[in-house]
């Protein structure tokens, strides 16, 4: 079994069926976890596991996104039914889920506090954290 979670590359061929993407398309994917394979040089994927990567993003940056997105999109919307007029505190804003967090919790219509460093503090600010506690 090839290791590996997250991806992100060009589709090269698709199976019957496929009606969301084609070949040439840049994507992104956590892979099915029973499966894995990311570190491959070519992976299948299910289309419901793709997205289309942002034109803005390289494919590096993308292959970081769905995990760290995917627990934060998780935690806030599935767990904590977190919506409009919702307070939410995220410790470490600035790290990995933490930047989704903030930005998630921010859609769905929450007022955010987090922590960060000094360092990190303009960081959360642009992401839309409401407090930020150094």
């Amino acid at each position: 079994m090839t290791a590996g979670n997250e991806l992100a590359g060009v589709v090269t061929g698709v199976g019957a069926g496929v009606t969301r993407f084609a070949p040439g398309d840049r994507v992104f994917a956590r892979v099915n976890k029973r499966a894995l394979g990311a570190f491959a040089d070519y992976a299948v994927v299910e289309e419901d596991l793709l997205a289309v990567m942002p034109a803005r993003l390289d494919f590096r940056h993308a292959a970081g996104v769905p995990l760290a997105g995917l627990t934060a999109l998780q935690a806030l919307r599935d767990l904590l039914g977190v919506g409009p007029g919702g307070k939410l505190y995220i410790s470490g804003g600035s790290g990995g889920v933490g930047t989704m967090a903030i930005q998630i919790a921010k859609w769905l219509g929450a007022e955010v506090a987090t922590t960060a460093s000094g360092r990190g503090a303009d960081l959360v600010r642009e992401l839309g954290a409401d407090h930020v506690i150094d």
